[in-house]
């Protein structure tokens, strides 16, 4: 005799004793062989190592870049009347410190993520503010120079940095915090070839920016305080890049001497 049940078949051998024997073993291999497809099928979250590839960083660098532009052009229309474009580039419409921001933010939302969310947020909102300092310190001391200005601001350091920004950072990072799957979910998408081959190309392309922005900003200071041109690559960024272009490209920047 064979009774149906919905984990199988179970005969039926000359005793009620013997019949649940044979449902309890079968209704056992069924539960473990189901747990473990379950926990082979089972989606876990992906180990920060995949997360964070050079490729999907450099894609979260570029849009960072680029929509931090937009954001802060958009915020000078509504509060000033007019579109300010606030880039770090010679070459490209984008600001390379928001990219950084943005991949630091990241960064911290990957890596933290286990840990309490007031944690995150302190942590990644602390970093934020050192990276800010630290720039500002740089242009200050190198280059006598200054790109933004907290001055009037409460709680302020040298007009680098201050209480309200740092404010911002952490909400930057309350953001990310809560927002970091989804952002896996779209860099997930830039991971193929054709992504990777655009990447490295424009990868180059980025470096190659970043050494004649660094140049002709160093070479703008340098002309600033008087320093003659004594090369080659001198005299052609005083030509291809003088004082005049370069306060129109880079709208806030500041020599302190002028202050």
């Amino acid at each position: 005799m064979i009774f149906n049940t919905g984990y199988g078949q179970i005969p039926y051998e000359g005793g009620f004793l013997k019949m649940i024997s044979n449902f309890k073993n079968k209704f056992l291999r069924f539960r473990h062989s189901d747990w473990r497809k379950y926990k082979n099928e089972a989606p876990a979250d992906p180990k920060p190592e995949k997360m964070l590839t050079y490729v999907k960083l450099f894609w979260l660098f570029l849009a960072g870049s680029i929509a931090g532009v937009l954001i802060e052009g958009t915020f000078c229309l509504v509060a000033k009347g007019h579109w300010e474009t606030h880039v770090v580039s010679v070459l490209a419409p984008y600001n390379i410190l928001y990219g950084l921001g943005a991949v630091l933010f990241y960064i911290g939302a990957v890596r933290l993520r286990d840990k309490p969310l007031a944690l995150q947020i302190l942590t990644m909102t602390v970093l934020a503010t050192t990276l800010e300092l630290l720039c500002g310190l740089l242009l200050w001391h190198r280059l006598g120079m200054r790109a933004w200005d907290y001055s009037n601001s409460f709680l302020n350091y040298k007009g680098i940095i201050c209480l309200g920004f740092s404010a911002a950072w952490g909400i930057a990072a309350f953001a990310f915090a809560k927002l970091a799957p989804g952002i896996e979910t779209l860099l997930k998408h830039c991971t193929g070839k054709p992504w990777r081959v655009a990447c490295a190309v424009l990868s180059f392309v980025v470096l190659l920016d970043l050494c004649m922005t660094g140049t002709s900003i160093l070479r703008w200071s340098e002309r600033h305080y008087g320093v003659p041109a004594q090369t080659v690559i001198q005299r052609k960024l005083d030509t291809e890049a003088p004082d005049d272009w370069m306060q129109k490209r880079f709208v806030e920047w500041r020599f302190l001497d002028t202050e």
